[in-house]
């Protein structure tokens, strides 16, 4: 875009970003040149910049059972709500599907926190170390309770009133996770 319309990569770029700077006439042409070419912005960069990839992990252990997909459902809802998208793995009630979905989400910095909750297998033996690890690492981390103690107040448990309401369940770890990364922000910009 730069080079059709002879302007700096940095002007473009200010322009798109509605900047102060850039003249009204600068930025319409650039605008009208960027609906011409379908332009659309690169998510990542875009995450980089903002420090926020406004996108929720989720893992979830089993899709099937009307509970987790009303949860689901809710997730979806609120994050919609709030202007997140959301990444969604089924562990298929699999300790090593879980494993594998906490390492990809967590190491690969592309969501802002994780919604979890454990396997039958997690529950019975107590192996959530996993978890564990990924709050200790600083990424907010909200589950959905199953009967799991963790050691750290890191990981905010959902305790409601509607364990049986998935739907009420899903948004309201929405709302505790959104919290938690809004006070990790305010904690990195002190």
């Amino acid at each position: 875009m730069a080079t059709i319309l002879e302007l700096s990569i940095s002007t473009v770029s200010k322009a798109l970003n509605d900047s102060p700077e850039i003249s009204v006439a600068t930025k319409s042409k650039v605008l009208e040149v960027a609906r011409s070419l379908n332009y659309k912005p690169n998510i990542i960069a875009t995450a980089l910049r903002n420090k926020r990839s406004l996108i929720l992990g989720v893992i979830l252990p089993d899709l099937k059972d009307a509970f987790f997909l009303e949860s689901l459902i809710g997730i979806t809802e609120e994050s919609s709500k709030n202007d997140y998208k959301i990444m969604v793995y089924q562990s298929c009630n699999d300790y090593k599907k879980e494993i594998a979905y906490t390492k990809l989400l967590s190491e690969s910095n592309i969501i802002d926190g994780l919604i979890f909750s454990s396997i039958k297998e997690t529950v019975a033996s107590k192996k959530a170390t996993h978890i564990q690890r990924v709050a200790n690492r600083g990424l907010p981390v909200v589950y959905i309770k199953n009967n799991i103690k963790f050691s750290s107040d890191i990981i905010e448990e959902n305790n409601t009133d509607s364990e049986k309401d998935g739907f009420k369940t899903g948004q309201s770890c929405v709302k505790k996770l959104l919290r938690k990364i809004e006070n990790e922000q305010l904690n990195l910009s002190a």
